[in-house]
């Protein structure tokens, strides 16, 4: 199983949105994928079909270590796993101590999500595909340091590009594998044309070639527990996200490939 971490420097760059769409297309190409909620805004799991906010979920878990993460897992038709990050209850969410109790947990044990997927099973070509928070937060940090693979979600915004340089550097200094994904392209606006021009030059191979274009569809398709790709598979959203899944599809294929030999200690 690789693990791939969807982070992002600013709020609103549709890191959930994308996350959402990867699973339900890397699924239809026969990776079993689990999709994994490592944020306290509790969404993820709305996207695969959830009607309210999760109670149960690895805030759960980390409230109630004796408690099993596997059981707050649910299962969309497509046979996506969903873990939520959980703790909605009937009177609200967290209560400030329990929020901080976490918080201290995770503080404690930058290694603690990373421990937890190693006891995930899946098959060797399986995808855990972590939403977590904005950069830098500790869900982050948690999410960065289980990842195989980092995907960046850049929108098209002034702080984004401004944020990124950091960023960048605390991957490379972690030796993480990175891929930058603009998302939210409008080609018909200069500002978008320029962010996508200083992004080239910035990131250079690390940049995906796959951007997603701006489509209203994407989320109005969600909302109605429906996979966008397939609902409107003739827009330019769709080719970009089909394009991007299959980039990530060899990416984990390849990965397993070279880790197989190591893991049997033959070439």
């Amino acid at each position: 199983m690789k693990t791939i971490a969807i982070i992002s420097s600013v709020g609103g760059a549709g890191r959930t949105t994308l996350t959402a769409a990867l699973a339900g297309l890397l699924g239809a190409r026969k990776h079993a994928v689990l999709a994994l909620e490592c944020d306290p805004r509790n969404v993820l799991a709305l996207y695969g079909g959830l009607r309210e906010p999760a109670g149960a979920g690895l805030a759960s878990y980390l409230l109630n270590p004796g408690s099993a993460p596997a059981e707050a897992a649910l299962q969309s038709d497509d046979g996506t796993l969903w873990l939520p990050w959980g703790g909605a209850r009937p009177q609200g969410g967290l209560s400030a101590a329990e929020q901080a109790m976490i918080a201290a947990t995770l503080h404690r044990q930058p290694g603690w999500l990373r421990d937890l997927l190693a006891q995930v099973d899946l098959p060797g070509n399986g995808i855990a595909l972590v939403d977590t928070a904005t950069w830098p937060s500790v869900h982050a940090e948690q999410a960065i340091a289980a990842a195989d693979l980092v995907v960046v979600v850049v929108p098209p915004t002034p702080l984004a590009c401004a944020t990124l340089l950091r960023l960048r550097a605390e991957l490379a200094g972690r030796g993480k594998q990175s891929l930058y994904v603009a998302n939210g392209i409008s080609p018909a606006m200069a500002l978008h044309t320029d962010i996508i021009a200083l992004l080239r030059q910035l990131l250079g191979a690390e940049l995906s070639t796959y951007r997603i274009h701006a489509d209203s569809g994407v989320p109005e398709a969600l909302a109605r527990n429906q996979n966008f790709s397939l609902a409107a598979p003739h827009s330019q959203a769709a080719h970009d996200m089909q394009g991007l899944a299959t980039w990530l599809s060899s990416w984990v294929k390849q990965a397993s490939r070279r880790a197989a030999p190591a893991a049997g200690g033959a070439p």
